[in-house]
């Protein structure tokens, strides 16, 4: 059966367009496509997740939201034997949903 018959796509995701949103903590990320360098042009768009080093977010509690992927802060401390140095393997995540996280370590928390 034809893909556009039921619904279905083979064509890349356009710039832009929502890959997914999260909720997570009573606050909402819109994930879309897009690119992170404009040398990056030259291939299919993929999901841009927020910069919470250059906007940080922070929940009601005042511990900000991180993506796994993010450079790690000064308060890194590594969870296991794993050789990449991200916020996803400091002991420090409370993972979130697909790529969003939350930082606890009490260093970097807000004050309320």
């Amino acid at each position: 059966m034809s893909d556009k018959l039921i619904g279905r796509s083979n064509a890349p995701p356009e710039e832009n367009e929502i890959y997914k949103v999260i909720e997570l903590h009573g606050n909402r990320f819109e994930i879309r496509y897009g690119y992170y360098e404009d040398i990056d042009r030259d291939y299919e768009p993929v999901p841009i997740y927020p910069d919470f080093i250059k906007e940080p977010v922070y929940t009601d509690g005042g511990e900000p939201f991180v993506t796994l992927m993010q450079d790690p802060c000064e308060s890194y401390e590594p969870s296991g034997r794993c050789s990449d140095r991200d916020c996803g393997t400091c002991v420090h995540i409370a993972r979130g949903h697909d790529l969003i996280g939350i930082c606890k370590c009490e260093k970097n928390k807000k004050s309320t």
